[in-house]
């Protein structure tokens, strides 16, 4: 007798997992996998990136220091913004100060005492150059003090910027020629 042979069926192709709660036969990525699977770089190209960077950093410095030089308030960068600081500088501005004179004595303090180094001319030089300061510094407090009064008086204490106190010393000590923002008043037109 012959045996009869029954064509075998081909196996089934399962289905995909639609959802996944059927990927259930599957083994589960190890978590280095799964990360290096959404590993990728935020930046594909890093040197044209930074290059673009650095010349985007380098034309907002422009347009800031363009804005210092104009007077332009809008494009100033953030420590010279504001009806505050602008009222400060043109306090300052205002004023003819014996700060804005001392780096000029200074350097003719130091010219002068290497001609006159010793004996009565040179301690009478050093003294000289101390009382300047010392009235430098006693007239830079005192405009800190009124300053402050006034830019209370205007807009309220709530209102003092940060770092007011090095803002002010730092420009009325500054040579009127080389503060920035440039001033915009002339000596004596003081703020309202």
């Amino acid at each position: 007798m012959a045996r009869r042979t029954e064509p075998t069926e081909a196996p089934a192709v399962e289905p995909e997992p639609t959802t996944p709660s059927d990927k259930k036969g599957q083994a589960t990525p190890k978590r280095k996998a799964q990360e290096a699977a959404n590993k990728r770089g935020l930046v594909v190209d890093v040197k044209a990136d930074s290059k673009q960077r650095r010349a985007k950093d380098r034309a907002r410095r422009e347009n800031e220091y363009a804005a210092l030089r104009s007077g332009d308030e809008r494009n100033m960068p953030l420590e010279h913004r504001g009806p505050e600081k602008r009222f400060m500088r043109d306090y300052i501005d205002a004023r003819t100060a014996i700060g804005e004179f001392l780096l000029p004595v200074s350097i003719l303090f130091v010219i002068l005492s290497l001609v006159f180094s010793g004996g009565a001319m040179g301690a009478i030089l050093i003294l000289g150059f101390y009382v300047i300061v010392v009235m430098a510094a006693v007239e830079t407090w005192l405009t800190l003090r009124r300053l402050k009064k006034a830019v209370i008086a205007k807009f309220g204490e709530s209102k003092l910027p940060r770092g007011f106190t090095f803002y002010v010393i730092a420009r009325s000590l500054n040579m009127r020629r080389f503060r920035t923002p440039k001033p915009k008043v002339r000596r004596g037109e003081f703020p309202v």
